[in-house]
């Protein structure tokens, strides 16, 4: 036998560690927001409260902006594995064998 075979469950596998790591993520950056959100006037009126407030907006858009390109590709690695791993399964057992 020549090139290479897949093992279609192995890939639903995989797609739900990705799927895992994508709930633990969207908990994670919920949690953050939920911080930022309760202590944000908690910062002091003083110089140092005053200037990282008007830093804040760009600190926190740029930390939930990472997050959602986090997100989103492990949720394109996941959808990818599954979308495969059908596909491997359509090929290798017929419509009447599937379950």
């Amino acid at each position: 036998m020549s090139g290479y075979s897949v093992e279609w469950a192995a890939l639903h596998r995989e797609a739900r560690v990705y799927d895992e790591l994508e709930r633990n993520a969207k908990e994670a950056r919920d949690g953050l927001r939920a911080a930022f959100a309760r202590d944000r006037n908690t910062l002091g009126h003083d110089m140092y409260g005053a200037e990282l407030a008007r830093s804040m907006p760009a600190i926190e858009r740029g930390i939930f902006d990472a997050f959602k390109t986090y997100i989103d590709e492990l949720e394109r690695v996941a959808s990818g594995l599954n979308v495969n791993a059908r596909a491997y399964e359509r090929a290798e057992r017929p419509p009447g064998e599937r379950g």
